[in-house]
């Protein structure tokens, strides 16, 4: 099974770190609203990983944690604009983005963290980086140094100066350096706070998975997944934190990350008109619609997300259900089909694999990629 790294830009064999506990960690939604299709990638494409690592080293082996963050500013400002509590509304998105994700046909995860569980986590890996001389308190803030870290940067592979630029946007006067970001600020009496040795305040978005993975995973573990948008900063500052507050030189030995969406083209945005959600689209296909035309695209590639492609999936879907019993299958990878998902999880090669099946072998094949065998 060889994977491509983000870390170190090659396509490499995977290899555990121990095959009988075999870990990997998803950044998952931020709950202020309805997941959108490009939000749906991450959670499809590491789905059909996650039932290729418990294929090959068995289900009770493999440790698959994708959170909920569930303390943001975002969900600060949409809860004030709704006139509802922050949990009122968290809990609300939540619920209906579990209800989305099912009829994508996703497996639940072995464990589902909550950002705001995990304060007492962040509040100790916070108070090592200060002890060590990686994070020190500024004007009620707790901010992480990031030229005290030799290599940050490695992951996204960006110099300094491309660093200081993206950050001279938001420079405050009590930062140290431009580039050193926030674990955790001041929170006002309206907004969400927790008591901790710097005051009353709430986490920084980094430091919440940060938090997370170490506690259900830790310190060092397998595959870290998530989009290519995460790797800078958020996936650059992870790995600054935790392994500054632990003292390895990795956080995760392989990282993952799935390419862009667009839809029709262009860019998808609300103002464009073709901000599509997981839940407006399911109203119009079916879920198992919607999982085929993801897979179509390797997932280290930009999709283009269209209504053509979308038929031309349905009727791929439609020819193979009618050629095969899914109901007395048994998921099964098995000759080039599981050769091509063994390749950096080859889904397109995978897929055309499947036009040679019939039968048992094809509904076999279908059910391990996670379809339900149902255009209803």
């Amino acid at each position: 099974m060889r994977l491509w790294n983000t870390l170190t830009r090659r396509k490499e064999e995977f290899r555990p770190i121990d095959d009988r506990n075999v870990r990997m960690y998803v950044c998952g939604p931020t709950v202020y609203d309805d997941a959108h299709i490009g939000n749906a990638r991450p959670v499809i494409v590491f789905d059909v990983l996650y039932r290729l690592l418990r294929h090959r080293y068995g289900a009770e082996h493999v440790r698959y944690v994708r959170n909920i963050t569930d303390v943001d500013d975002k969900i600060n400002a949409r809860a004030a604009q709704e006139g509802v509590t922050i949990r009122d509304l968290t809990e609300r998105t939540s619920a209906r983005f579990h209800a989305d994700i099912a009829a994508l046909g996703v497996l639940a995860p072995t464990v589902e963290p909550r950002a705001t569980e995990h304060i007492v986590e962040m509040i100790e890996i916070i108070e090592r980086l200060i002890a060590s001389g990686h994070a020190y308190v500024a004007d009620g803030h707790v901010l992480f140094h990031v030229p005290s870290m030799p290599g940050y940067g490695k992951l996204s592979g960006r110099t300094l100066d491309e660093m200081i630029a993206g950050a001279r946007v938001e420079v405050a006067p009590y930062k140290k350096d431009a580039t050193d970001f926030v674990l955790w600020k001041p929170s006002p009496p309206e907004l969400p706070g927790w008591e901790s040795p710097w005051g009353r305040g709430r986490p920084g978005w980094h430091i919440e998975c940060s938090a997370m993975s170490w506690k259900h995973l830790g310190e060092v573990f397998d595959i870290h997944g998530g989009g290519i948008d995460l790797v800078f900063p958020h996936h650059e500052n992870e790995i600054a934190q935790t392994c500054c507050a632990f003292g390895h030189k990795v956080m995760a030995n392989v990282w993952m990350h799935n390419g862009f969406l667009q839809v029709e083209g262009r860019k998808m945005s609300k103002s464009l008109g073709n901000f599509l959600t997981i839940r407006e689209l399911l109203n119009d296909w079916p879920g198992d619609v919607l999982r085929f035309n993801m897979l179509q695209t390797h997932y280290r590639q930009p999709i283009d997300w269209t209504v053509r492609r979308l038929k031309e999936s349905r009727a791929i879907l439609k020819s193979w259900y009618g050629r095969t019993d899914m109901a007395s299958a048994v998921p099964a990878f098995e000759g080039e089909f599981a050769l091509a998902l063994n390749d950096d999880l080859n889904t397109p090669r995978a897929i055309a694999a499947l036009h040679a099946l019939d039968g048992h072998a094809l509904g076999s094949a279908l059910l391990a990629l996670g379809f339900a065998g149902n255009l209803e």
